[in-house]
């Protein structure tokens, strides 16, 4: 019996095989009759319909496509609307796009106060940049009302995960008591910090933490740079 059927479920195999091997050619030689024009269209129609589903990732991809003309007429309204659904969304990329260009008026009327909403957004999910911008912000009331101990909150966080602007920032603070009760030692402990990395902070840190140094007894000298050694320990090993 097995004899019997091998040979024709074996010709009816051959001809699924050849049928589905007809169909992918077919596919292919319509795949390459598509001019590069009709490509482009066939892509961004799949790109709006995903958006238009609901894809945060898509719709922020889309932003950049009308925010640049690509494959798109160039809308800069149109952008900024794709760019709103996927920050509604929690997308951190186009939270951090639309904060940028409000902030400095790329593609939209400048608007200090929305750029700082959207700053918010990002630094509430952790983006160490825009809590060191938003520590800045509140600090010199640019865009919100200027709150010093809000501004210590968010340095702080940024200075914890490492950055060299908001640690010096955080000494500064610290040093001239602003947000905060002034504090030699923590002053000195985060100025210490951030002149260990090179950047633009780093010869203002070391001058500043000199000048903190000799306001300080030799208890308060040996208790910060404890602090440091711990610091560093269980943040740079």
């Amino acid at each position: 019996m097995t004899g019997y059927y091998a040979g024709p479920i074996a010709r009816l195999l051959s001809v699924f095989i050849l049928l589905g091997v007809a169909s992918c050619a077919s596919q292919d030689s319509t795949d390459q009759s598509l001019t590069p024009e009709e490509l482009v269209d066939q892509e961004i129609t799949k790109l709006r319909t995903q958006a238009e589903q609901g894809d945060a990732a898509t719709q922020y991809l889309l932003g950049w496509r009308y925010i640049n003309g690509r494959g798109v007429e160039k809308d800069d309204v149109e952008a900024f609307r794709w760019w709103m659904q996927a920050a509604d969304q929690g997308n951190l990329s186009a939270q951090l796009t639309l904060a940028v260009r409000y902030d400095n008026g790329e593609g939209v009327v400048q608007d200090q106060a929305e750029a700082v909403r959207w700053y918010l957004q990002a630094a509430d999910q952790g983006h160490v940049a825009a809590q060191v911008i938003l520590g800045g912000r509140y600090a010199n009331g640019r865009g919100i009302e200027r709150d010093d101990v809000v501004a210590v909150e968010w340095y702080r966080k940024a200075a914890e995960q490492g950055n060299v602007r908001a640690q010096y920032s955080l000494g500064v603070m610290y040093e001239t008591g602003q947000g905060i009760s002034q504090d030699n030692v923590q002053a000195y402990l985060w100025y210490d910090l951030a002149a260990s990395h090179p950047s633009v902070e780093q010869e203002q840190s070391i001058k500043n933490r000199d000048i903190v140094v000799t306001q300080m007894i030799p208890e308060e000298l040996a208790e910060a740079q404890r602090l440091v050694r711990e610091w560093r320990e269980g943040n740079e090993s």
